[in-house]
């Protein structure tokens, strides 16, 4: 691939793109090396529309391109011959591990070549699952190792100290015994320093073990950490909505959050998403709901507040009482303007005000934009979409997460929560909001789509 490095501007890269996509299957370490090099030369925010009008690649691909490159451009062994599906699909690897993956596939009478996409990755999978295989043996071997070593080194102390105190109680000797006694106590001595040397020795040699093996076992907890992650990422969506409704999953309480919801255990709740009343009057609430939040969330556990932003810095201070701020995202009403007389505008977005309790320790999210894709106030008058609490639910929890919704309304988040496989408690003043949320679930879940 020497001729990569003859072009130096972004027009002959262009060109050079485009060429390459008529032979897209040959030219797929090419394409990502290019698009690399054009990335530099694109004036900053303009990746996009470059992809767009200029080679015809959505973002996700051309990134894709690009890690191909990365993986496996300096690679002679890469798998250039491989259709473009299966080099996506070679990125799941843990990197430096592909050549290794491929050949023993090809030793196993299964090359990479004959394997369908979904073979090869459910063969990719098999690989990073022995990771997690190969750590626990790799513990167990070293514990092993380790108790071993100890009893060597026990052993060997006991003798060192037998030694010395012999040496101790050696009794007081006579003028003419003196030459072979001194000659013995000479010979004694030099074993005992041969013996300390080689308990050091044998001690230094155990730490560098040591210290390998500890290397070695973070960089496989790294890996297991991402694979974790990465699998966490594909759970968010990846999942079937139940066709019946799960009675086991969900509690609905009428309460009053003002009086701190003692039926709610501490640090029992992954997620609390929620939207409260706007209205000034209803201020006080937000503290109410931090100081709840605090008490019910789990270490590291986040709220995820919609509000509108007339009050703004009232309700940011206000959350902010018994819980961290983390970030605001934008929840998108496209076509749903919002009419504020006393601000003289129309509004087509609120923030999304995401808190967290210590420290937030779950997975990359993305975007900080969510679009709800329609307008729904059948169910109550503040009503949240179908889809755009689905998105918020996906974007930000993970299946089998427990979801509360302390203003329940018309039931929209514990709808989508369960939709979604994820366990909820929803809670609201009103038995009305109950009964709604109730009506609702036993309708979605005996075959009427709600979306």
């Amino acid at each position: 691939m020497s001729e990569l490095t003859q072009a130096a501007n972004l027009p002959q890269l262009t060109a050079r793109i485009q060429l390459r996509k008529q032979s897209l299957q040959e030219n797929i370490l090419g394409i990502g090396h290019d698009l690399i090099e054009a990335r530099k030369l694109v004036p900053y925010g303009q990746w996009d529309e470059y992809l767009k009008h200029e080679v015809s690649f959505t973002r996700a691909t051309a990134s894709k391109l690009m890690k191909c490159w990365e993986r496996f451009g300096s690679n002679v062994a890469a798998p250039q011959h491989f259709e473009m599906a299966k080099m996506f699909e070679l990125l799941a690897l843990p990197s430096g591990e592909e050549e290794e993956f491929i050949n023993a596939k090809a030793e196993e009478g299964t090359p990479v070549e004959d394997m369908t996409q979904k073979k090869l990755r459910e063969e990719i999978k098999a690989w990073k699952e022995r990771v997690v295989k190969l750590d626990e043996e790799y513990q167990k071997e070293l514990e092993q190792k380790d108790k071993y070593h100890a009893a060597e080194l026990d052993e060997l102390n006991e003798q060192l100290a037998d030694l010395e105190q012999e040496l101790k109680d050696r009794p007081t000797v006579k003028p003419d015994d003196y030459d072979e006694t001194k000659a013995a106590l000479v010979e004694a001595k030099v074993a005992l320093e041969w013996a300390k040397d080689a308990a050091e020795r044998q001690a230094e040699d155990f730490q560098k073990q040591l210290g390998d093996a500890d290397e070695k076992l973070e960089k496989a907890k790294k890996t297991i950490t991402k694979l974790k992650k990465s699998a966490e990422r594909r759970e968010r969506k990846d999942y079937t909505p139940p066709t019946e409704l799960p009675q086991d999953d969900f509690k609905l309480i009428r309460a009053d959050i003002r009086e701190g919801l003692p039926d709610i255990a501490d640090n029992s709740v992954d997620f609390i998403i929620t939207d409260p009343p706007y209205p000034k009057e209803y201020l006080s609430l937000y503290e109410d709901l931090s100081k709840v939040a605090a008490r019910v969330l789990k270490d590291g556990g986040s709220l995820i507040c919609m509000t509108g932003q007339s009050y703004l810095p009232d309700v940011i201070n206000l959350l902010a009482t018994n819980m961290t701020y983390h970030w605001s995202m934008c929840y998108l009403t496209p076509g749903q303007k919002t009419q504020l007389w006393q601000r003289h505008l129309h509004t087509s977005w609120k923030p999304l005000l995401w808190f967290v309790k210590g420290e937030y320790k779950g997975d990359w999210i993305g975007d900080d934009v969510t679009t709800s894709p329609t307008n729904d106030k059948q169910f109550h008058e503040w009503g949240q979409s179908f889809g755009g609490m689905k998105d918020v639910i996906e974007r930000l929890t993970y299946p089998n997460a427990l979801i509360l919704d302390p203003f329940l309304g018309g039931g929209t988040t514990g709808v989508v929560a369960l939709y979604c496989k994820r366990k909820f408690i929803g809670v609201d003043i009103e038995q009305s909001c109950i009964d709604t949320t109730l009506a609702r679930l036993k309708e979605i879940f005996n075959g009427t789509s709600d979306t």
